[in-house]
């Protein structure tokens, strides 16, 4: 998918990223879905974690009391993308700790919930961004915790990012562990 740029854009990612995550955790098998912990996080952490941020992040976004962006100009989707990833890889674990990364999935949630607290939080979010215009979307500051103040904008393009990169990330696990399956 090319990156996104303008305000329908960036809702047909998130709304295709929602359908891309339903769609890999249905096929997550039973045994793998809660297969972790807080250090190891099985497929379920990931969701919760994709869910947490798009209700704070949505929160944020229909707040009516963002200040202004310090320079009123938003950075490319993949100039956002590319400080995020640098951003995560340089952080300390501890930092990622203190940033409520700890992501704690209760031993007996099932799939259905998880999957529709995920697209419900995912719906929210969309409906919370399409009420913003262009302009604005550009003008508004919102703080992420590594990445400093970012335009509304660029939280989006860093929700899109996010969401991509936990799909990869519970993709290459389920790979792995089908990988030492069969070996």
């Amino acid at each position: 998918m090319p990156h996104p740029v303008t305000k329908p854009e960036i809702l047909a990612a998130l709304e295709s990223n929602a359908a891309t995550i339903t769609e890999l955790f249905a096929a997550v098998p039973d045994a793998r879905l809660l297969a972790g912990d807080s250090d190891h996080w099985s497929p379920a952490h990931h969701l919760v974690h994709l869910t947490r941020t798009s209700l704070a992040i949505q929160r944020g976004v229909r707040s009516n009391s963002l200040p202004t962006h310090s320079t009123a100009r938003s950075r490319t989707y993949a100039d956002v993308r590319d400080a995020a990833a640098a951003a995560l890889t340089a952080a300390p674990k501890e930092r990622m700790l203190e940033m409520g990364r700890v992501v704690v999935v209760e031993p007996d949630s099932r799939r259905e919930d998880l999957v529709s607290a995920f697209i419900a939080a995912s719906a929210e979010l969309r409906s919370a961004a399409a009420g913003w215009d262009e302009q604005t979307l550009d003008r508004h500051a919102m703080k992420h915790p590594l990445l400093g103040e970012l335009t509304v904008r660029e939280m989006l393009f860093f929700c899109v990012f996010h969401e991509r990169h936990h799909a990869k990330s519970v993709r290459a696990l389920l790979e792995r562990v089908s990988g030492s399956a069969r070996a």
